[in-house]
């Protein structure tokens, strides 16, 4: 235990590093400069010419065979040989540092990608990927990331040009440390840009966002599943599985057509918590991923592929090993969890029992009877992308994983899903099964739980005060009928602060916090920047506990970024996140989302102006509340008692409800004592149903639908000021 606790202190050290929060594990920091004198020009390949349209046109054409499979090919690939012997040029820093570049021009690329093979860098030594055009970084890479297989897939970088950066200590010999082998051309557009993507290359409007109310039951299993960029240029979705001996071995289920060869596994980056923090199309932060995996089994005819990552993720990528079920048995209803066209995490939902199938490509035809299939969607569906993504059975195993089908927003019917039960042992070859993986101890288990394995000071939790009910945007600041700038950054009315509220038990310990960045404007090399902070107070932020600079050109607008502290942060019981724009330069401009809301809602925006900190809600002389769009990452943070005189709220204006959807009992929880005659339940149609109230307590009451039809039903209850309604599905499973 010892022994596991300081490589997981080392690994966290190593994360938390990471200055930009951009791409997969990295030591952060900027490349040094040369002087013009001490470098010589920086040598360019062009990769050649290629027409983007065609491209995508082409890999529409290759998805619409029927039945297709459901990878997303987003990038066409170059294959190069370039090194430090024969590409690039060499020169020296002010510090003696030895520097070589190579700057990479494909002509059109929404962004380039790199895949390194004979990687193995020396102590002392950074690698740095970026475009300065585009103000977008990547690194530092060190020896830490050297991997026995000598392979290292980087995350895209922006725009179609890419300067490759590598540093060695005056001294140092100029052998080759790397192998640059292919270079991935973007034609469709995969990372958030000015234009978003260009081609609206995004999941159908008909998707779910995983983190909805109505995928509330899946909390945990969402935080095992994760986007594949495979062998940089296909996107597909995997989970993270348990297995008997219950030893943390991070093995990721996928289907086994995403990586066309056994070794693509070593070129994939697997990116968890590529979600929206609520319930809106809010693009989120790929940050937290890992860079390369072993294949451990691989089975095309029932389309499944399980890989080792080369490191297990760490506490504040918050992973959960889902559990699975190999019993055949077929589901009531089922859940799969995935990420359509490469975009953040969505929850899809069929009420009925699958079939089992057969599936075939037309070129390809699949083991007998070896498929789980969809009949309809009854909430979501999967595209191009969700390839992989599991199937959950009600009681929230994994029984397989997708393979295709024809399924779309337009027509939500029959998509293919292997069968997690024959994949077990099918085949007999260790490589081509499940079983000899999944259950290392020859247990025979049939069902095995999932499991959350950090716990206590390493239980790390995302935190939002957002609700499906917010709408984010950027709020005005209206000066007597002037637009005076932004409530949530800049602005002329004095507001140099913008702070979020947070109560806690005062022990957990914060990592970092991401901002939904609503707008950002920074002329060509400017230096703007922020200064994050971290305040402790009790009505008001009082003392200032922690800040970092943060530089605007290292955040993208319309998402989420992530920014981690310098060192873990203890808080107190009430304690204050936000930014102070201190460094901006006049011409530029910084924005956070923001969620206006009803006065009787509880605010948790402060800001200081002219030097005095005001609640947004009291100087609006309570006309509104407000919420920012950020997610901070605790740990430490421990879980929420169900007995029952611990309550969720505060609030004696507010309601909750839970689970939700909900299997015929869910809770009501008011913020003041309850009685049930002022409870009631309306269908769609605004009808008053009949219900059962069971366990009435003096501030919670469950609530039985059952004899009711599934669906939509709204429940409402009458405060003594006013009446809240909440939202809540009837899913019997």
């Amino acid at each position: 235990m010892y022994y596991r606790r300081i490589v997981l202190i080392i690994v966290f050290f190593v994360f938390i590093l990471n200055e930009t929060g951009v791409g997969q594990v990295s030591q952060g920091g900027r490349p040094k400069t040369t002087s013009v004198l001490k470098s010589a020009s920086i040598h360019v390949v062009k990769m050649p010419a290629v027409n983007n349209e065609q491209l995508e046109k082409q890999s529409v054409k290759d998805f619409n065979t029927s039945p297709q499979l459901k990878s997303f090919n987003f990038a066409t690939t170059f294959d190069v040989s370039f090194t430090t012997q024969n590409s690039g040029e060499w020169s020296v820093a002010d510090d003696g540092t030895q520097v070589w570049k190579l700057k990479i021009y494909s002509k059109g690329a929404k962004s380039i990608n790199l895949i390194f093979d004979k990687f193995f860098l020396p102590d002392g030594a950074r690698l740095f990927l970026f475009n300065e055009k585009e103000s977008y970084y990547l690194g530092a890479f060190t020896s830490f990331n050297n991997k026995s297989s000598g392979k290292f897939a980087v995350s895209p970088v922006l725009g179609d040009e890419l300067t490759v950066q590598y540093e060695i200590p005056a001294g140092y010999p100029k052998t080759e440390s790397f192998e640059i082998k292919s270079v991935n051309h973007d034609f469709v557009g995969i990372l958030k840009s000015d234009d978003r993507r260009p081609r609206d290359k995004l999941a159908g409007s008909c998707n779910i966002d995983v983190n909805c109310e109505i995928g509330s039951k899946w909390k945990d299993i969402k935080d095992a599943v994760c986007r594949l960029i495979v062998n940089g240029r296909e996107i597909c979705t995997g989970t993270l599985i348990n297995n008997t001996s219950q030893d943390e071995k991070p093995y990721i289920i996928s289907a086994a057509h995403c990586y066309d060869y056994w070794n693509y596994a070593e070129t994939t980056i697997y990116a968890f918590n590529y979600e929206s923090p609520y319930c809106a199309p809010l693009d989120g932060d790929p940050s937290n991923s890992i860079s390369g995996a072993k294949m451990k089994a691989r089975f095309d005819s029932l389309d499944f592929a399980l890989a080792e990552l080369s490191l297990v993720p760490p506490p504040e990528y918050r992973p959960y090993y889902a559990g699975w079920d190999r019993s055949g048995d077929l589901p009531d209803s089922s859940v799969t969890i995935h990420h359509p066209q490469g975009d953040i995490k969505k929850i899809s939902f069929d009420y009925d029992a699958p079939q089992i199938d057969n599936f075939s490509t037309g070129s390809f035809t699949y083991t007998t009877n070896g498929f789980f299939k969809i009949v309809r969607w009854d909430g979501g569906v999967t595209e191009g992308g969700s390839s992989g993504g599991s199937l959950f059975n009600s009681k929230k195993k994994i029984i397989g994983t997708l393979t295709g089908g024809s399924a779309t927003c337009f027509n939500p019917e029959k998509d293919y899903f292997e069968r997690f039960d024959m994949s077990w042992d099918y085949k007999s070859d260790t490589t081509k099964q499940l079983k000899h993986w999944l259950d290392p101890l020859n247990t025979g288990a049939e069902v095995l739980d999932g499991e959350r394995f950090y716990v206590d000071q390493d239980y790390c939790a995302a935190i939002t005060h957002l609700n499906d009910d917010d709408v984010h945007k950027n709020v005005l600041i209206d000066d007597d009928g002037q637009f005076a700038g932004y409530w949530g950054g800049t602005n002329n009315i004095g507001i140099t602060e913008f702070m979020e509220h947070f109560s806690g038990t005062g022990n957990e310990e914060l990592q970092g916090v991401s901002f939904g960045v609503g707008k950002l404007v920074k002329q060509f090399a400017s230096n703007s920047k922020i200064t994050l902070k971290i305040y402790k107070g009790n009505s008001f932020p009082e003392t200032e506990i922690h800040t970092k600079i943060i530089y605007i050109s290292d955040l993208v607008e319309d998402a989420m970024n992530y920014i981690g502290f310098t060192s873990p942060v203890e808080a107190d019981a009430d304690f204050w996140v936000g930014f102070e724009l201190s460094n901006m330069a006049e011409q530029d401009t910084f924005v956070v989302y923001q969620s206006l809301r009803e006065p009787d809602l509880e605010n948790y925006f402060f800001y200081k102006k002219d030097g005095v900190w005001l609640d947004f809600n009291e100087a609006s002389n309570g006309m509104y509340s407000m919420v920012n769009v950020f997610e901070l990452v605790a740990c430490n943070v421990g879980t929420i008692s169900d007995s029952s005189d611990s309550y969720l709220l505060e609030d004696p204006l507010e309601i909750t409800i839970y689970p939700n959807p909900a299997n015929d009992i869910f809770t009501l929880e008011a913020g003041q004592d309850i009685s049930v005659d002022k409870v009631s339940v309306f269908n769609l149609l605004g009808k008053m149903v009949n219900v059962q109230y069971l366990n009435v307590q003096q501030r919670k009451v469950q609530i039985d639908l059952s004899g009711n039809v599934p669906g939509i039903y709204f429940v409402k209850y009458n405060n003594g000021k006013n009446f809240v309604t909440k939202k809540v599905s009837y899913v019997p499973w």
